[in-house]
């Protein structure tokens, strides 16, 4: 029976650039409640093979990392022993399908980075997911939601994730597992969780501990198709619902609901008639008042520098609190 599992899609230990050991860093997954984990060290095998401690899952995974992009190979070891030869385009997509001839998923990690965007071309690139979020909300994942949505209007099926890109806290501020990314997997196991994330059965949400997002369209949930004719109706559940967060639906282009709430719902639920073919996926925005707003950006210019939002008398853009994938509506 399908249930849905949380956990973190991007991590870093010792191994790379992060500051924990992996016994550490997995007991500080398994304090805040994550079941899955995956280790993905900079060009370094952390995990020899995925394994289940029986509260956690740690999934095996690697960040190929090269000045033209960074990439994560998640459930297979590298055929390829570092350091990598990706000079080129097609270098990379050499490497990459060593990669998946081994059955390992692959991510596309934070496209639209400031510092360190994916340089080369992404039309033709075989990657099974994208990450759309990394780290705490700013700015790049604004640009890397807006270029996903556009792919999926193209008509091209890319599944998307969340990762923390966790190295370590800064300050008092926590940073594991900010984006959290939900699966639902048939079965409590990596090759299973590793499914659901290709299959883009999954949601992401700001933390293990924030609002949960749940769409459905008859029988049919998240990253599932059903025909327009045998269902036109899209249902909604939110848990932990802030105030003056916003909830939305789009089918394609179009928002066919919206929802600001006027105070916190410990749940909230909406059905919405669907009124093309295409797909349907749901959305949580908000907006910072002008006191976080210039914390934000601060923030943003003290480690993006020009590259980060200004603030003078222009409105905060709306950041994005958690999104679902599609359901595909045929």
């Amino acid at each position: 029976m399908s249930k849905w599992y949380k956990g973190d899609t991007h991590l870093h230990t010792t191994n790379s650039d992060g500051k924990y050991p992996i016994e550490k860093l997995i007991e500080k997954c398994r304090k805040i409640g994550l079941d899955y984990a995956i280790i993905t060290d900079h060009n370094y095998n952390t995990v020899e093979k995925s394994y289940d401690e029986g509260d956690i899952i740690v999934i095996q995974g690697q960040e190929l990392t090269d000045y033209l992009g960074h990439i994560n190979v998640w459930g297979n070891k590298v055929p390829v022993e570092p350091p990598y030869d990706i000079k080129t385009h097609q270098d990379y997509l050499e490497l990459v399908d060593k990669c998946k001839e081994t059955g390992s998923v692959i991510s596309l990690n934070h496209p639209f980075c400031s510092n360190c965007p994916f340089r080369t071309e992404k039309d033709d690139f075989p990657f099974d997911t994208v990450e759309v979020w990394n780290t705490i909300q700013h700015s790049d994942n604004v640009k890397n939601l807006k270029w996903w949505s556009e792919q999926l209007l193209k008509g091209r099926k890319i599944m998307a994730v969340g990762g923390s890109d966790y190295h370590r806290d800064y300050a008092s501020i926590p940073l594991l597992a900010m984006p959290t990314t939900y699966v639902l997997a048939q079965e409590r196991t990596p090759e299973a969780i590793l499914i659901a994330l290709k299959q883009g059965r999954s949601f992401v949400t700001n933390s293990p501990k924030s609002s949960k997002l749940f769409l459905s369209v008859g029988n049919v949930e998240i990253g599932g198709s059903i025909k327009l004719s045998d269902c036109d109706i899209a249902e909604i559940t939110v848990t932990k619902l802030k105030k003056g967060h916003k909830v939305k639906i789009y089918n394609n282009d179009r928002i066919i609901f919206s929802f600001v709430a006027d105070k916190y719902y410990k749940k909230y639920s909406a059905r919405v008639k669907i009124q093309e073919k295409g797909f349907v996926r749901a959305q949580i925005d908000y907006t910072l008042n002008p006191i976080l707003s210039r914390i934000f950006a601060f923030a943003e210019h003290t480690f993006l520098g020009s590259r980060g939002v200004k603030i003078n008398n222009k409105k905060m853009p709306e950041l994005f609190w958690a999104f679902t994938n599609p359901i595909w509506i045929e």
